[in-house]
């Protein structure tokens, strides 16, 4: 079954959207009307997700490349939030959807991924097939997966605890204790009720700072070793290079 998104926004707000990721890579939220299978919503939050997949559109590192045009915006990927500016706003129970770039016509080996990740038992998400479309334009075919938020977390992990992602100029590297010191490393995607940095840093602190008889002997306290060996595996399987 293919669903149905359709989203509108005013054009001036979007180009200045643009112009300041063009500027500084900040992904500033702007107001949309979502229609998602025939129901509509107002002042829906929409901001650009993605690292490479937006390197188009502005950012010209050197030998980085993207197929990302401000003049496509239903090929741009997007994080949609229904609750941004009206609280409990949802369609089915779910807020959050992630647009996500198409790197081939389907999108399918992303959405077959997907679904190998979740028979190793591996946390995976949700994902399906969208006619998508931005201010009256021609439809496209995007895959439309689950965000990694704080019911994700809820439904795949323990609710006390929290979810972080890396950027993707982060790595393992032990900063210090200062929180600050890692803001342009990870962001904090849920569970912020529950803890802000605290365990990551000290994670880091431990994998980074303990001798080697310390790190055999205490490494299962810290991480989920079968679980993370099993996760390896499927990367390597699926030829996940990102």
């Amino acid at each position: 079954f293919v669903h149905n998104i359709a989203v509108s926004f005013d054009e001036a707000t979007y180009d200045a959207m643009l112009a300041t990721y063009a500027a500084n890579q900040d992904k500033e939220w702007i107001e949309a009307t979502v229609t998602i299978d025939g129901a509509t919503y107002e002042q829906v939050g929409l901001r650009l997700k993605g690292n490479s997949s937006l390197r188009g559109l502005g950012d010209d590192r050197a030998g980085e490349t993207s197929t990302a045009s401000a003049d496509d915006p239903t090929g741009l990927p997007w994080l949609i939030r229904l609750d941004k500016y009206v609280d409990d706003q949802n369609h089915d129970g779910v807020v959050d959807f992630v647009v996500r770039s198409n790197n081939t016509e389907t999108s399918l080996n992303e959405a077959v991924a997907l679904d190998l990740l979740d028979a190793a038992g591996l946390a995976s998400q949700e994902a399906m097939a969208v006619r998508f479309s931005v201010n009256g334009s021609e439809e496209s075919l995007r895959l439309v997966i689950e965000h990694p938020d704080d019911v994700w977390m809820e439904e795949n992990f323990d609710d006390a605890g929290a979810l972080y992602k890396a950027e993707s100029t982060g790595d393992y590297s032990d900063r210090g204790d200062a929180p600050d010191s890692y803001d342009e490393v990870y962001d904090q995607e849920a569970g912020d009720d529950n803890a802000d940095l605290t365990p990551l840093i000290e994670f880091l602190d431990f994998i980074n700072n303990s001798d080697d008889a310390t790190f055999a002997a205490e490494l299962d306290d810290w991480l989920d070793s079968d679980s993370f060996a099993t996760y390896l595996a499927m990367q390597d399987l699926i030829d996940n290079f990102d």
